[in-house]
């Protein structure tokens, strides 16, 4: 079987892959195609082998490439930092780990979708042009590919909003003198404010220690019932009780206020509450 290239760079690639797997050492030959120069790999391996290598070059080098072109070429990001994260944001779906974002353009089983079009190509001995290949037969797949390629555009966008969004905030917070010294937060159906001796404070009285300004500045973003409350107050200690310390509400609360912020469970503040309780009835 012989593997026909137009890049160099790809040839080699496929060469090395062969050569680690099956530690033969393989040669790239120059041929003329239609007046342009392509490179030949001659691979005596079996239809397996072959077929996983290719399946492998698309995945771990074209993809990526194919990838970074359009970032670059169709979307303008230039940067090739934003391109590392759009591209990590890709793989993730890809890889079925942002349902929340595949569920919006359809899973796509990667590794099948391009073995079933790699393996009918080698029923037949002889030539195989990988960019025929990959311009004709991984159509669909590319242009599932560039749904994909929106999709984690968008949700890089949103990312940095947010990031910009933290930042304000921090920002706002430097310019704040603290109205208390700790807020305790318990999570719960609602999140409730307690004071340092674990006493709630009224909805009335978070009402008016909230500075209005933050929910006509942010509208979308700010969280009125907790966030607000917290920048409002700007205490220099915030204890978090609550048994899902990875929800996207308490991130944002870390986030903002990073080192003020400590977690803790529920049940430490029912315990630490009924201690309290009990040492000032002594």
């Amino acid at each position: 079987m012989e593997l026909i290239f137009k890049d160099m760079e790809d040839a080699f690639w496929v060469k090395k892959y062969l050569e680690k797997k099956q530690g033969e050492s393989l040669h790239i030959q120059d041929v003329w195609l239609q007046n342009q120069k392509n490179f030949c790999l001659g691979a005596a391996y079996g239809k397996l082998e072959l077929q996983q290598a290719v399946i492998d070059f698309i995945v771990k080098k074209k993809r990526n490439e194919w990838i970074r072109d359009k970032l670059e070429n169709l979307y303008y990001f230039k940067e090739e930092e934003e391109q590392n994260r759009i591209l990590e944001i890709v793989i993730e779906m890809l890889n079925g780990e942002r349902r929340e974002l595949t569920d919006l353009v359809g899973e796509m089983n990667e590794p099948e979708v391009i073995s079933s079009a790699v393996r009918p190509l080698f029923r037949k001995p002889g030539a195989l042009s990988l960019d025929s290949f990959m311009t004709f037969r991984l159509k669909s797949y590319f242009d599932r590919l560039e749904r994909f390629i929106g999709t984690a555009i968008d949700e890089y966008k949103m990312e940095q909003d947010y990031q910009v969004f933290i930042q304000n905030l921090r920002d706002y917070l430097k310019q704040k003198v603290p109205k208390k010294e700790t807020i305790k937060l318990c999570f719960g159906e609602y999140s409730k404010f307690y004071n340092e001796r674990f006493e709630e404070i009224s909805k009335v009285e978070i009402d008016e220690l909230i500075d209005r300004r933050l929910l006509s500045n942010h509208p979308v973003y700010i969280d009125s019932t907790t966030i607000a409350p917290l920048l409002s107050i700007s205490p220099a200690r915030i204890e978090i009780y609550t048994d899902l310390p990875d929800s996207a509400l308490i991130r944002t609360i870390c986030n903002i206020f990073e080192e003020r912020v400590s977690i803790l469970s529920k049940d430490h503040f029912w315990e630490a509450q009924a201690a309290g309780n009990h040492a000032a009835n002594e």
